[in-house]
């Protein structure tokens, strides 16, 4: 997650694409495509907190609190979509809404 977290900060402030110009702070409103970034991040989130890689049937928005992966609480999982989102610059609100928090 460090590394990930340093890639994002040293990127500079836009990218030349051909003729287009983007900027890297953009957000992506492509909802399948931010929902796999986040997982990508929760994932490791996981693998960082746990030791290993998630069971098909265990939850990537956990309880921090219990030392085995337990489902967050509603207002839990809502920061951690959050939080995520903001750290792989994924549109928050669409997300939120796929996902039926809030």
């Amino acid at each position: 997650m460090t590394i990930r977290r340093a890639r994002l900060e040293h990127r500079g402030p836009a990218h030349a694409t051909g003729r287009l110009y983007r900027s890297s702070r953009r957000q992506t409103t492509d909802v399948g495509n931010a929902i796999l970034r986040i997982a990508r991040l929760r994932y490791e989130i996981f693998r960082e907190r746990f030791g290993r890689d998630p069971e098909p049937d265990e939850p990537l928005f956990f309880d921090v609190s219990h030392g085995r992966p337990v489902i967050a609480n509603e207002t839990e999982m809502f920061r951690q979509v959050s939080d995520a989102a903001s750290a792989t610059r994924a549109d928050f609100l669409s997300v939120a809404k796929f996902l039926g928090l809030g």
